[in-house]
């Protein structure tokens, strides 16, 4: 045999060699993938584009709140961030969204006409579209509407025919709708009211709630839950009540269930104990104390992973002290977290003034059904 032949010879053999180990890893590959299912979830509290501070101001009438609370919402750029949450979303590709503050603002005129101001739900899906990215809505949850008198000429927009203007505050999941059942099946929708709400005067309620929905990834099973959890006004005493009381419902609703559980939300608690911000409160110690991991501490139990305020309001500026807050949490109970990570932290124009949060789950230890 020459040595042309004898090098073609070689070079069939190598590559008859190579195609099968190619052909072994993938296997092995995609075996030791099969023996590791994972769920990658995120939360993010989308901002409503408002605080509502002018409407606690004690003494400002509420047509001037309203109207200032009106013009900051004109200055929070929502359709913008929502396009920027879509890409912060694309680049993470999570199976399971847990969403705050997904409002919907209309408008109604002096000729009684009710427009579409914002709807902050559709906005990020039309974003998310625009990318190719495949999401649906799981389960949404109307909580706080509130519908206030404005005047547009007090911040100089004489020719507005706004009269009105109309706020429903609501939670989301999204879930990835381009997998197969197989991969991704949904089942077991909920949707709930707190039973302990704050009474806002004048003003009807602050509703709160939790939503959830029951996963089936690769034959395992296991249930994410959506809360947000009502704030803390240091001069309110009740509002620390309220919202333990809230975290105390939530936990005995899970306590029905034995599968493993994600919640993920804003929980307007700060899991750092830091004593900067407002929202010092006893609910991350007692979610711990009913079985769950934060996933932010159980990775990085030294790094404070603050995720608000990134912004302050109107108009939209960053904060000059950095967040000094983590109010934005992921738990897992029965699951190994993987991997956890703030996002939209690191860039010059801010999706929310909240940061978001990612994490991957490992689910194996759930038998499957």
């Amino acid at each position: 045999m020459n040595k042309h032949a004898l090098g073609l010879l070689n070079r069939i053999v190598f590559s008859m060699i190579l195609a099968f180990l190619t052909c072994f890893s993938s296997v092995a590959g995609s075996n030791e993938h099969e023996n590791k299912r994972v769920v990658k979830v995120m939360t993010q509290n989308v901002d409503a584009g408002t605080d509502f501070i002018f409407l606690f101001y004690p003494n400002l009438d509420i047509l001037t709140a309203a109207t200032w609370t009106y013009g900051e919402l004109l200055q929070s750029n929502i359709p913008n961030r929502a396009a920027l949450l879509a890409r912060e979303i694309a680049r993470q590709q999570p199976d399971l969204i847990s969403l705050q503050e997904v409002t919907l603002w209309q408008t109604i005129s002096t000729g009684k006409q009710t427009t579409v101001l914002y709807d902050q739900l559709q906005l990020l899906l039309n974003s998310l579209a625009a990318l190719n990215q495949h999401y649906a809505v799981v389960v949404s949850n109307n909580l706080t509407h509130n519908q206030l008198p404005v005047m547009p000429s007090i911040i100089g927009r004489y020719d507005d025919p706004v009269q009105m203007v109309s706020f429903t505050d609501r939670d989301v999941i999204l879930a990835r709708s381009d997998l197969k059942k197989s991969d991704l099946s949904l089942s077991n929708i909920q949707a709930h009211i707190y039973e302990k709400l704050l009474p806002l005067d004048g003003l009807g309620k602050s509703i709160r709630g939790w939503i959830s929905v029951d996963a089936k990834i690769r034959g395992k099973r296991l249930r994410f839950v959506d809360t947000h959890l009502e704030t803390i006004n240091p001069s309110v005493p009740e509002t620390v009540i309220i919202q333990e009381a809230q975290s105390d419902e939530l936990i005995k609703a899970m306590d029905t269930t034995d599968l493993p559980i994600i919640l993920a939300g804003d929980f307007n608690a700060d899991a750092e104990h830091a004593g900067i911000g407002p929202d010092q409160t006893t609910t991350p110690d007692a979610i711990l104390a009913a079985g769950y991991t934060d996933a932010w501490h159980e990775l990085y139990p030294k790094k404070r992973g603050f995720t608000w305020p990134l912004f302050l309001e109107d108009p939209l500026r960053q904060n000059p002290g950095g967040p000094f807050e983590r109010i934005d949490l992921i738990y897992e109970r029965d699951l190994e977290i993987l991997n956890v990570q703030r996002i939209g932290t690191l860039t010059r124009e801010f999706a929310s003034d909240h940061a978001g949060v990612v994490s991957t789950m490992k689910i194996d230890n759930q038998p499957g059904s």
